[in-house]
């Protein structure tokens, strides 16, 4: 898989290298004592890996959502591509999210005018999805429609455009 705008966000990095440096304690928190410690049988359970159960498609009709499309389970290339229910407002960040059972999908974002501009791409891994990798700021308004652009290699997908 190609991967051409692969944003990588160091913000949390550098915060993570921050704290870890600095301690990044609370102040006037109280020091924990032996009370405070879990029994032994309140132990916490390790997260279970993901599963096909996991994939969950977000709900079509959110009000932050601008656009989104759906690639279905099989061999037929079935989805769905939505435009809204909101617009993108000019000048206000808006980001990509998405999810995918397979190798990754790459997408673009174009305007869903006359002039079907595409106004942000890029691509991921399915087990890498974007969680604010990729957010943008731009002049335009409007409704934009969201197309997957490789997805050969997935089972299931959804990108979409939102804007809180």
């Amino acid at each position: 898989m190609n991967v051409r705008h692969r944003a990588r966000l160091i913000v949390p990095a550098a915060i993570a290298l921050a704290c870890f440096v600095t301690g990044c304690t609370a102040t006037n928190a109280p020091e924990p004592t032996e009370a405070d410690a879990p029994s032994p049988s309140a132990s916490a359970a390790p997260s279970p890996t993901p599963t096909a159960a996991d994939f969950v498609i977000p709900d079509t009709t959110d009000p932050v959502q601008v656009a989104i499309t759906l690639k279905y389970d099989g061999d037929d290339p079935s989805g769905e591509i939505i435009a809204g229910p909101a617009v993108l407002v000019a000048d206000r960040p808006f980001s990509i999210e998405g999810q995918c059972q397979g190798d990754g999908v790459g997408f673009e974002v174009m305007t869903a005018d006359g002039e079907k501009r595409v106004i942000a791409d890029g691509d991921f891994d399915c087990d890498d999805p974007p969680a604010g990798e990729f957010t943008y700021q731009l002049p335009y308004a409007g409704p934009v429609q969201v197309n997957l652009t490789d997805a050969d290699d997935v089972d299931q997908a959804w990108v979409r455009v939102v804007q809180p």
